[in-house]
């Protein structure tokens, strides 16, 4: 099922048995790492990603981090997405801007959360943050995921996002 409908059952031991199956049917074909759980606070149902969302209460989505739990105890590496403000943009566009301000008030909990579940990858956002793009943001990749959530796993790109950088067509800063 798609996050936005187990986001709706609210159910914390349902997304987790929901992870475990995934990550037994994960490790049948030989794959020991996913892009999961999409941890997005969705705060504009324009976004088009919002399906991949919990939901729009930050309690809500971080309670949902039993998803990483889930994936990591039947040995597959769960990675946290998409880094972070992605559900918050202006206007809900994709890849768009989001709001410092919301970053820290709406969309860092469950970040922490799943930091607190050992998660052990993260997956950078191609959204930026006060226009700063977040594959090139170092004071939350760096200053606040690493250093204040304690976050010692590894950070991954989204696809391409890192090639977007330095004037690539794609980002605006």
């Amino acid at each position: 099922p798609h996050n936005i409908g187990l986001g709706a059952a609210g159910d914390p031991d349902l997304v987790e048995r929901v992870a475990r199956a995934t990550a037994r049917e994960a490790h049948a074909t030989g794959v020991n790492w996913v892009f999961g759980p999409c941890v997005a606070v969705v705060q504009d149902t324009r976004w088009g990603r919002t399906y991949e969302s919990f939901g729009a209460d930050p309690d809500l989505v971080s309670a949902l981090t039993t998803a990483v739990t889930g994936l990591q105890a039947e040995g597959v590496l769960a990675t946290v997405k998409h880094y972070v403000g992605d559900g918050g943009t202006v206007g809900g566009v994709d890849r768009g801007d989001t709001p410092g301000t919301e970053v820290s008030r709406v969309h860092l909990a469950p970040y922490a959360a799943a930091v607190e579940r050992g998660v052990g990858s993260v997956m950078v956002s191609f959204s930026s943050v006060d226009g700063e793009p977040m594959h090139a943001h170092r004071r939350l990749v760096t200053d606040v995921l690493k250093g204040d959530l304690g976050f010692d796993g590894f950070v991954v790109s989204d696809w391409a996002g890192i090639d977007l950088l330095d004037g690539e067509p794609g980002f605006t800063r």
